[in-house]
């Protein structure tokens, strides 16, 4: 039996509202330290690192973190209509109701017995017997009844607006909800409201320099749930365990015959031309390397650089581990690039908003804030005359980012472009949410004559 968390809460419950406690911290309390609104998995991964910890308490901890996050403006929608003042209730307690009642809803496995008495327990210990009274009340109503939750006219009763309905159905901030719609109209701010609630597909690269590569993409191209299979990348559903007879995905990422890599992320690359670009190709926010890598198992010569050392620490065990050489790495902006030559290639995959990117940083659409753009838009124009500046006659600028913002895309090369005229746009990816791949990726290719 797995052991209690912290004040009697059942383990993966305790850690998930901890993880949440330090992504989403309460406002109207100090910060608790270095950790207070950090990344989810960063805060996710520190606390999994448990000694002992049942790998069933491990998973489900995992499953309420993002299916929280996910659904968190759904799931206070739902409440704020069974509760008779939602302002009053604590955060802490709303967060263990909109937990409880997330898995009410969406956690077959889990007995809504279950769910109710461990949130029960867990708000009369922060808020006394009468909000405990109100939880317990509270839940079973949403027990009762969860398919007329799943009805979207619930979340329209009250003759809202089409982008309140958008917002509350789908879980998104309005002001994310109203971009979307001001710049694709319903139907394509629908689609990328469907791709952020769902949980992100496994993304696989499978290693093109190693003996039978080919074979390894085939036997898992071939199960009937992948969705995306273009040589070398695939992408399965979330929390797959189907493989194919005699494939360990396990041993084929400790081999280095495979790695993690978003499906999205990748394919952007092979859209735009990553084969023709002229070498070196310098990615110049490498970030953790997962672009380099995947340049260098294509057969480029590239190198990497990133603001954050630790991020590029990991870069020659990965090269390691997949087989490949040593690949250079160093510290640097990428808005001054310190480079002793000009490389043929600049890859810019540039710091966004993170608006394609949802349903695998859903912590993100709530930390964001729509003053945040600006900030991030004159960060790129910085980046992007860099790289000009930097790139040798007749090379290629690569710009990319995970966002569906304009302003951070299609209008940043337009930007570029005014500034320098000769430019040439030889390629370009628009940021859409295709079916099987969860995400959005916006590029370009700018030729500098």
């Amino acid at each position: 039996m797995s052991r209690e968390g912290q004040a009697g809460i059942p383990p993966a419950r305790a850690i998930a509202l901890a993880v949440l406690g330090r992504v989403l911290p309460d406002p109207t309390r100090p910060p608790r330290g270095p950790g207070a609104g950090q990344d989810v998995q960063a805060a996710l991964d520190a606390a999994l690192d448990t000694p002992g910890l049942d790998p069933r308490d491990r998973g489900l901890a995992t499953e309420l973190v993002y299916g929280y996050l996910r659904l968190r403006g759904r799931l206070e929608y739902i409440l704020s209509r069974f509760l008779k003042n939602p302002d009053a209730v604590p955060m802490p307690v709303g967060r263990v109701l909109a937990l409880a009642a997330y898995e009410i809803l969406f956690c077959s496995k889990v007995p809504a017995y279950a769910s109710v008495d461990w949130a029960v327990s867990a708000v009369r210990k922060r808020g006394g017997k009468g909000l405990s009274g109100m939880a317990n009340a509270v839940l079973r109503r949403i027990a009762a009844d969860p398919s007329v939750l799943a009805d979207p006219g619930f979340y329209c009763r009250d003759r809202c607006t089409e982008q309140e309905f958008l917002s509350r159905f789908y879980a998104c901030p309005e002001w994310i909800v109203a971009m979307w719609l001001r710049d694709g109209g319903r139907e394509a701010a629908e689609a990328h409201l469907r791709a952020q609630i769902e949980p992100a597909p496994l993304g696989l690269r499978v290693n093109a320099t190693k003996p039978g590569a080919r074979e390894l993409f085939d036997a898992l191209a071939g199960l009937p749930e992948c969705t995306v299979a273009d040589f070398p990348t695939l992408a399965l559903p979330a929390g797959s365990d189907t493989t194919p007879a005699g494939v360990d995905l396990g041993a084929a990422l400790a081999a280095g015959r495979l790695s993690r890599q978003s499906a999205a992320a990748q394919l952007v690359l092979a859209r735009l031309g990553r084969d023709g670009w002229p070498e070196p190709v310098f990615d110049a926010c490498a970030g953790r390397g997962g672009k380099t890598l995947a340049l260098a198992e294509a057969g480029k010569h590239v190198f990497a650089g990133d603001m954050h050392a630790a991020k590029l620490s990991g870069l020659s065990r990965e090269a390691h581990r997949l087989g490949l050489p040593p690949i250079a790495a160093f510290r640097a902006s990428a808005t001054r690039m310190p480079l002793a030559r000009a490389p043929g290639t600049i890859l810019l995959d540039a710091p966004c908003s993170g608006l394609g990117v949802l349903s695998r940083r859903p912590d993100a659409k709530w930390r964001r804030r729509p003053e945040d753009l600006a900030g991030l838009v004159r960060l790129q124009r910085a980046m992007l005359e860099a790289a000009y500046a930097n790139l040798a006659p007749g090379g290629r600028l690569v710009y990319v980012t995970c966002t569906t913002n304009p302003a951070e895309n299609e209008q940043a090369v337009d930007r570029l472009g005014s500034r320098h005229r000769e430019l040439v746009l030889e390629a370009e990816v628009p940021a859409v949410a295709e079916a099987g791949l969860g995400e959005a990726f916006y590029g370009a290719v700018l030729k500098k004559p």
